[in-house]
């Protein structure tokens, strides 16, 4: 083998052994938003649809959207800031089925949510993303996306 060829290999090596290193210590890109989000679900190979609004629920100041992944469906909600999305997770009691909303002046209102299935509730950067069911794929991705939970069975 020449000199050039082994040298070519050689930088090749380099190259590819910097690039792994790279991803490495840096990591996939946080998920902090909902392009972040599908970005991620993208990269993770999963089947993706967006399948639409949602209009706000009693209990939620925003509209949502809603995203097939797979065979499961979730509702992502993305806020102007961080700030207004914790604020409006702080009102989901620790169960996922109940949502206290502070009205004012010393008011605040209670809806009990009666969900057709098991609720998790992520959120990271400015979004909440709410899943509803038992499909273990679905929550780990979620998980490995937004981390744990912070409310939900």
């Amino acid at each position: 083998m020449s000199n050039k060829k082994l040298a070519g290999i050689i930088a090749g090596c380099i190259v590819i052994a910097i690039v792994i290193i790279t991803i490495a210590i840096l990591g996939p890109k946080p998920v902090t938003d909902y392009s972040t989000l599908l970005r991620y679900l993208r990269d993770s190979c999963v089947s993706l649809g967006e399948a639409g609004e949602i209009h706000p629920y009693a209990f939620l100041a925003i509209e949502g959207r809603r995203v097939t992944v797979n065979e499961s469906t979730i509702e992502v909600y993305e806020y102007a800031n961080a700030e207004a999305m914790e604020s409006e997770a702080s009102c989901v009691s620790p169960d996922g089925f109940g949502i206290t909303r502070d009205l004012g002046g010393g008011r605040a209102v209670f809806t009990d949510v009666g969900w057709l299935g098991p609720p998790h509730f992520y959120k990271a950067g400015r979004i909440i993303v709410i899943y509803i069911g038992n499909n273990s794929s679905m929550i780990s991705l979620l998980e490995n996306a937004l981390g744990e939970q912070f409310a939900g069975m």
